[in-house]
């Protein structure tokens, strides 16, 4: 695990398998939200919050929630600030059996398969964080925005010759 410190953490005991699911209500402060938008690379976020419910068994974790969030991106088009408005709910499920070492070092992970949580405690924080940016729109158009492309290409050379282009008919005497 890296030494990096969260931008948003709130770290639980996973308890005992077998529990009834646990409900937890996150919401981030001002200096959390800026970070967060830091590294989700947003202008600004006015509102992270979010609901996260913890299920466990000896094998498996179940995690079910919801992020919602305010945020002031960039427009790729017109690189305006629009705002977002983000509501995602969301299902992960994370398994306490620690993979097998492939010798293989060309050895793809499956994706498909639940990603491996061996310790005891959880940072829900930082999964909200996780789930915000795979919910965001990964390319922000403000609506009716002009491309800068398009407002400062330069507009195509026309030949002189393409007025007689249409002039000139081809036919099998004048080719």
């Amino acid at each position: 695990m890296s030494d990096a410190q969260p931008e948003f953490s709130k770290v639980i005991e996973l308890g005992e398998s077998g529990k009834p699911a646990r409900t937890f209500k996150l919401s981030t402060n001002d200096e959390e939200r800026k970070k967060v938008a830091a590294r989700v690379g947003a202008l600004s976020i006015s509102t992270l919050e979010g609901e996260i419910s913890i299920s466990t068994t000896k094998t498996e974790i179940f995690v079910k929630g919801v992020v919602d969030a305010q945020l002031v991106r960039e427009c790729v088009s017109s690189l305006e600030p629009l705002d977002e408005t983000v509501h995602d709910e969301f299902e992960v499920e994370f398994t306490r059996i620690p993979e097998e070492a492939s010798d293989d070092p060309e050895a793809e992970e499956d994706w498909r398969l639940p990603e491996v949580h061996l310790d005891p405690d959880m940072d829900i924080g930082e999964l909200l964080v996780q789930q915000l940016s795979l919910a965001m729109d990964p390319f922000p158009r403000k609506e009716g925005a002009k491309s800068l492309i398009d407002l400062y290409a330069q507009e195509e050379k026309i030949s002189p010759f393409a007025v007689l282009q249409d002039a000139v008919k081809k036919s099998d005497d004048n080719q």
